[in-house]
């Protein structure tokens, strides 16, 4: 849907993300004389190379690092600031994070316990365990089955309907499942990759349905808990309920060299995922450093302290979607992300809540879960035959343009720690940071992109003289229906009150401001670090959010 550039701003994978261009690691910065480094040698690489990463681009408040390798914790860390400008706030191994889409692999754990415990395979159909799962397409209603939803393989387009949560269209997280019959969709079953975040928001209601609990309280109960992690929660507003606020970072935008921030990730509507419901399946999670670092031992020992079964992990971690994209960018540009892939001679695919699969990390098996909200970002990568994985979370996110340098620097951090730890030789390192650096710039030249004026340099909206006239604001009050999807989409109202235009959408009720061009408005509303606006197309037609809605009364 046309929708999906502001949808990417706010969650997702493709949440955009401005940092200033680092330069490559320094010579003489890896040394590798006299054979391969000690475990304390590789450490002290790694976090020096984070620190030095973190001075070079100090639009980045704070980052947490985890690396498990060989069976052991050997880096926990917080390094910078919960709060930027604030030293009192310093990132420690137990500050919690939003992680975005790496929730998507906490979901299919879920999916991978109810296996173990004998109530349903990955090739179920999802309606034989959620009867209220309904789509248009009924041969794809009955015949989808959760390995298709994990995998990314669904009639569900890329980032079809993220809007609804957005704007808190529906009430809860089962009432927007339930409208998805009400969802127009184009794809063929099992067409091929498709990046959905509904896949997943599905996945919890199944989740939901075979136990009689909320996603996070199975989650709590039997996964975060027996693993001891207790510093990882199904959302910010958990966190808190929780009495943990205190150790969560606060969000950032930042653009160019212009931070903004920090955003409470309760309260704020910049940092927020939903208004509607604070628990997302597709990407709500926080959790920190210590716990992911318990997370990723769980992972490279196929699940060993849980399940019963030792392939179920294997599973989950095994590609079962072929990728024809990377979302952002094609797989002719895997090297951007710091990979070593070639379409002639290698196979990359999705896992089951996992982006990628395949032996593109210098040579070496590997999969990763990448995790973007409006305001934090997340990278990791796994080598299971190495017993390594590396986490790292980033609290602020961004406007650089989609497949540039800056956009991907903290998948570039990622797979230098993994080459230190892989006992890469420092010019195999570095002609990968470079090689990557070169790819994102023959891709998107611009490392900055456009900064929206009203966030960034504070211009506010509103221009003295520029009014939305009487006359205009009688002829535009009414309720408009959305043309594509309407019963999903749902309806916006344009009304009158204290001399103001007021548009209403979802949970959302706030003015429209004028601009220079008549036909066009600026909703004050602040989501995503980006103005947004309503244009009049023609007679009784809005354009809003990339959908037409059409008058009705």
């Amino acid at each position: 849907m046309r929708a999906l550039y502001f949808v990417g701003a706010v969650f997702s994978v493709v949440t955009l993300w401005a940092i200033t261009l680092t330069s490559p690691p320094s010579d003489g910065f890896v040394s590798t004389a006299g054979g391969g480094r000690t475990v304390a040698e590789k450490k002290a690489l790694a976090v020096a190379f984070v620190e030095t990463q973190l001075r070079e681009n100090p639009t980045i408040p704070g980052l947490t690092l985890s690396v498990a390798y060989k069976g052991d914790t050997v880096i926990a860390q917080g390094f910078g600031l919960k709060q930027a400008d604030n030293p009192k706030s310093q990132v420690t191994a137990s500050t919690m994070f939003q992680i975005g889409s790496y929730s998507k692999t906490f979901i299919a754990v879920g999916i991978a316990k109810l296996i173990d415990d004998g109530k349903m395979t990955w090739h179920d159909p999802v309606k034989s365990h959620l009867p209220l799962f309904k789509l248009q397409d009924k041969y794809a209603e009955e015949y989808t089955t959760l390995g298709d939803l994990l995998s990314m393989n669904s009639v569900l387009g890329a980032f079809d309907g993220d809007l609804a949560f957005v704007f808190g269209l529906f009430p809860s997280e089962r009432a927007l499942v339930e409208h998805l019959a009400e969802l127009n969709t184009t794809r063929s079953i099992r067409s091929g990759y498709a990046y959905s975040n509904m896949n997943f928001e599905i996945l919890g209601q199944v989740i939901e349905h075979a136990t009689n609990q909320t996603w996070p309280a199975f989650l709590r109960q039997s996964i975060w808990n027996p693993l001891g992690m207790h510093e990882t929660f199904a959302s910010p507003a958990e966190a808190a309920a929780a009495h943990q606020g205190a150790h969560l970072a606060d969000g950032h935008m930042s653009c160019g060299a212009k931070v903004i921030g920090p955003f409470n990730t309760v309260t704020d509507s910049l940092a927020l995922l939903s208004t509607a419901f604070s628990d997302l399946a597709a990407g709500s999670v926080v959790s920190s450093a210590n716990d992911l670092a318990i997370f990723s031992h769980f992972l490279l020992s196929s699940g060993r302290d849980l399940f019963k079964s030792s392939t179920l992990v294997q599973e989950i971690t095994t590609g079962h979607t072929v990728l024809d994209n990377m979302v952002v960018v094609g797989t002719d540009a895997a090297d951007a992300f710091g990979f070593a892939y070639n379409p002639d001679g290698n196979v990359i695919a999705a896992g089951y809540g996992i982006d990628v699969v395949g032996n593109v990390m210098f040579g070496y098996d590997f999969f990763t879960k990448n995790g973007d909200t409006a305001t934090f970002k997340q990278r990791n990568g796994f080598v299971p035959s190495e017993r390594l994985g590396v986490v790292l979370a980033a609290n602020t996110g961004a406007k650089a343009p989609p497949g540039s340098a800056p956009y991907f620097l903290l998948d570039r951090i990622r797979s230098y720690v993994l080459g230190i730890f892989l006992d890469m030789p420092q010019p195999q390192l570095d002609a990968m940071w470079n090689q990557a650096i070169r790819r994102a710039n023959q891709l998107q030249p611009d490392g900055v992109g456009e900064c929206d004026a009203h966030f960034f340099q504070g211009v506010p909206w509103e221009v003295d003289g520029l009014v939305i006239s009487p006359t205009t604001q009688a002829k535009l009050v009414g309720s408009y229906v959305a043309v594509t999807s309407p019963g999903f989409y749902d309806y916006l109202k344009l009304t009158r009150q204290s001399d103001q235009l007021v548009l209403h959408y979802g949970m959302y009720a706030h003015k429209l401001i004028a601009t220079a061009d008549p036909d066009t408005f600026i909703w004050d509303v602040e989501i995503a670090g980006r103005s947004l606006t309503v244009q009049v197309s023609e007679v009784d037609t809005l354009l809003f959010l990339g959908l037409s809605f059409v008058r009705n009364a």
